[in-house]
């Protein structure tokens, strides 16, 4: 189980720094957009679902230019940050807004139903310890004929990093994440229609373990298990790490393995209509 309370303080620490190190997260999230791009769809109201620092929000209120934006997070920090991205000089002066800052756990949606025309979420949905349950609450705050797209991650992500630690500890470091059948699985039994979902694979590389480490700190990834409270650290126990990596590295370089899973489906019997 996610500790949601240790999380909240990780991702509250680094909201600040988050946007230097997110490179991979803003890829993943500017692949979603793209197949946002073909689906015909002409929100009102809009839920970012985990917005984080409120990237992927601004570029919601840009492509949808006189949407009703909630920017959701359990982070205040990051929600902090958000509000900073989207508001400009011209809305503070005037005192108006479009958007709306929520600070909850996504598990947590207290929503009225038929709210949203859009959920998107994006590299959130893997800090849910209940999808099934999570979903529902997602199918019943969408309009009938509303959009849920997201994305996460799949289990060959950080396998390599899994694989060592389970060797050399007594207990898991890394998160466990759900394949693409059982999330399919829960959409449709939940009432979400046509979903589909897709994979793509990511290679990050890194010099050394010290900076896999840092990278996956600095954007909040570490593990979050109740079961443990602290982090991938030690020398002796990093020493460990790095020796089993040599499995997997190649000229001295080590990879570290995302596997990203993006997916959408409809509210009810609704139908994809691609441009």
């Amino acid at each position: 189980m996610i500790d949601k309370e240790y999380k909240r303080k990780v991702f509250n620490r680094y909201a600040k720094t988050y946007d230097q190190y997110s490179s991979l997260q803003d890829k993943i999230s500017d692949n979603l957009f793209k197949k946002l791009d073909l689906i015909d769809i002409r929100p009102k109201v809009i839920l970012d679902l985990g917005c984080g620092t409120g990237r992927n929000g601004k570029i919601l209120k840009d492509k949808y230019k006189k949407i009703r934006l909630i920017n959701y997070d359990f982070s205040i920090n990051m929600l902090h940050e958000a509000k900073n991205k989207q508001h400009n000089l011209f809305n503070k002066i005037l005192g108006i807004s479009n958007s709306a800052f929520v600070c909850g756990d996504i598990e947590e949606l207290s929503f009225p139903e038929k709210t949203f025309d859009i959920i998107w979420s994006t590299s959130s949905l893997q800090w849910v310890n209940n999808l099934s349950e999570t979903f529902k609450r997602i199918q019943s705050t969408l309009k009938p004929g509303g959009l849920f797209i997201f994305s996460t991650f799949g289990p060959n992500t950080l396998f390599e990093l899994k694989s060592i630690t389970k060797k050399i500890s007594n207990y898991q470091k890394t998160n466990d994440f759900i394949d693409i059948q059982n999330i399919k699985d829960i959409l449709v039994d939940v009432g979400l229609r046509h979903p589909v979902i897709e994979t793509e694979e990511f290679r990050m590389t890194y010099k050394d373990i010290n900076t896999l480490f840092l990278d996956l700190k600095n954007i909040g990834a570490t593990s979050g298990f109740e079961s443990k409270k602290i982090g991938l650290s030690g020398k002796s126990y990093i020493k460990m790490i790095s020796d089993g990596y040599k499995q997997y590295s190649y000229d001295g370089i080590l990879p570290a393995t995302y596997e990203a899973v993006y997916g959408y489906a409809w509210n009810t019997n609704s139908k994809l209509n691609p441009k």
